[in-house]
């Protein structure tokens, strides 16, 4: 069974003749007579019959007529939401961000974009690399938010912006000083971590490492926002993005002796270019992290 056989067949029911619906369809009518003798082959069923010169629909012609007309009724709705999509930037929008991103870059200032593109109905999913690009090329997601660079075929990679890492630390340590980080001597010092699986992980290791220091977290977790308030306790120490450590509230904040960048960007499949909703959002994207203020 296919459309245009449908389309005839609804074609002759309004026109009541082979030959007016073959010139309405603009088709000769050895041909549509051809299509309907397909589509009666496909249900099963004879569909018309003659009473004397008159055409009529048979009792099964008469059942599936109304059902042929909701097929094409859909298929012409269908249709039109998807030129729709094409013209207006309007429609679903799934965004993988990673847990180091999410609440520091995305999040803030995401209300400026819904205001700007009201139709566009985001949806966000909070998760490590490895998954986010899983779902990506499983088209679960239509662009992921994350640390570059990305090694997989079929994902286009475009940088926003770099993040500079930080040393964060209690009010009153030693390493709150700017002349002691200068040294930056994180031996003997008791280091809060992003556990496992997190790319900002190794950023952390290393940093650590530049330092000369033998790493033993005492403490890992999924999330700064459970490390800050360990951190402005006294129970360690952290190092932490720049953008990420603009809220951790109680402690105190320095640049590392040597400048170590994280570079966040998007990924998204090659295929989805002309994707409305998806172009609009890195654009915006894209002037969003133009706009933010550098780190000092």
């Amino acid at each position: 069974m296919e459309l245009h056989q449908l389309r005839y067949f609804c074609a002759i029911v309004k026109a009541g003749s082979f030959t007016r619906a073959a010139e309405q369809q603009g088709v000769s009518q050895p041909t549509l007579s051809q299509q309907i003798r397909k589509l009666e082959k496909s249900i099963g069923a004879q569909l018309f019959g003659r009473q004397g010169r008159a055409l009529r629909l048979t009792q099964a012609g008469t059942v599936f007529y109304p059902a042929a007309q909701e097929i094409l009724s859909s298929t012409k709705r269908a249709a039109a939401q998807v030129r729709q999509l094409e013209t207006d930037i309007r429609g679903p929008l799934r965004v993988g961000v990673i847990p180091t991103i999410l609440p520091y870059l995305i999040a803030p200032h995401l209300p400026a974009f819904q205001r700007e593109f009201p139709e566009v109905e985001i949806t966000l999913t909070e998760d490590l690399t490895e998954r986010l690009v899983d779902d990506l090329l499983t088209g679960e997601l239509d662009l992921i938010i994350v640390s570059l660079p990305l090694h997989s075929d079929g994902i286009v990679c475009s940088a926003l912006l770099r993040d500079p890492l930080v040393l964060v630390t209690p009010p009153g340590h030693r390493l709150a000083a700017p002349s002691e980080v200068r040294g930056f001597d994180l031996s003997a010092e008791r280091l809060l971590l992003l556990k496992e699986g997190h790319c900002f992980r190794d950023d952390m290791l290393t940093a650590c490492k530049r330092s000369r220091t033998e790493t033993s977290p005492v403490f890992e977790s999924n999330h700064f926002g459970t490390i800050f308030p360990l951190v402005a306790s006294g129970a360690g120490i952290t190092i932490a993005p720049a953008m990420a450590a603009a809220f951790a509230v109680g402690c105190s904040v320095q640049p590392l002796p040597r400048p170590q960048f994280r570079q966040i960007g998007y990924g998204r499949l090659r295929s989805s270019g002309s994707f409305k909703p998806l172009a609009a959002f890195t654009r915006w994207l894209r002037t969003m992290a133009r706009e933010i203020p550098k780190p000092v």
